[in-house]
């Protein structure tokens, strides 16, 4: 059974949801990444809005209902999508569940961001990597690298992509996983995370889909007390990537039916 993690001190409680534009990186290489750079989320912090008044119990559970994310033509990132966030609170361990299809006639592109994820601290993404130890991000993408503005692609999956104190490069570690995917077809993926302790890398990530473990792996996510903490939920939908080549020339959706996240 899930729990309902009750905190006695200073708690976020208010669900922030947002749909900003993203600043552009500047890019001084004209090949193509192969770490799927992605434009920076503006405006991604929820610790700065939504503290709730002291001794109030907040709940660390949610879900949300059946969405439709459509994703537009010849745009990237959130305004090509969505990007949303509910605030949560945990300090030890942290799990999202939810379902996606991506349906029917989707272009794949090169890739994008989907589905739900957890972020921590001062919730790193878009290219500014966690190694200050103050924050970090667990999220999924799909990639088809044979995939352009031009051309659908085949051969798509799943990956993780990881901001954490000890990333190996400037945007989000996919570990060398992945899950291959098709159009039409309901998958069911789960996030779970545990917070390391002071400056140890005995936390951990760990990502499933369709019950198959895809990734499990040890993790120092930050070195900063004050910044130890799960603080919201994410669901970030769009294409890119930051070149014109992570577009696509059709309008493409992707079906959440179900989602749940809490604190375990």
């Amino acid at each position: 059974m899930k729990k309902i993690l009750k905190l006695t001190s200073l708690l976020f409680i208010t669900v922030l949801v947002f749909n900003s534009c993203e600043k552009e990186q500047d890019l001084n290489t004209q090949q193509e990444s192969t770490t799927k750079d992605e434009l920076k989320i503006v405006d991604n912090d929820i610790s700065a809005k939504t503290l709730a008044t002291e001794g109030i119990a907040a709940l660390a559970a949610g879900s949300a209902g059946a969405r439709t994310i459509t994703l537009q033509t010849n745009t990237l990132s959130c305004p090509g999508g969505l990007c949303t966030s509910y605030g949560v609170w945990s300090t030890g361990l942290y799990t999202v569940w939810f379902t996606m299809k991506f349906n029917s006639g989707f272009y794949w592109s090169r890739g994008g961001k989907c589905g739900y994820g957890i972020l921590i601290g001062d919730q790193n993404t878009g290219g500014d990597p966690g190694w200050d130890g103050n924050g970090g991000s667990a999220r999924f993408m799909w990639y088809c690298p044979n995939g352009s503005n031009t051309a659908k692609g085949s051969g798509a999956y799943l990956q993780p992509y990881v901001y954490y104190k000890d990333q190996p490069g400037q945007y989000g570690n996919d570990f060398g996983k992945k899950y291959y995917i098709q159009e039409g077809v309901t998958y069911n993926c789960q996030i779970s995370v545990k917070l390391n302790t002071g400056s140890n890398t005995d936390g951990y990530v760990k990502y499933y889909v369709n019950g198959t473990e895809i990734l499990n792996q040890k993790i120092r996510w930050v070195t900063n007390d004050s910044k130890r903490n799960v603080n919201a939920v994410s669901l970030h939908t769009f294409r890119g990537g930051s070149q014109d080549y992570w577009t696509a020339p059709v309008t493409s959706s992707i079906y959440y039916p179900s989602a749940s996240w809490d604190a375990l």
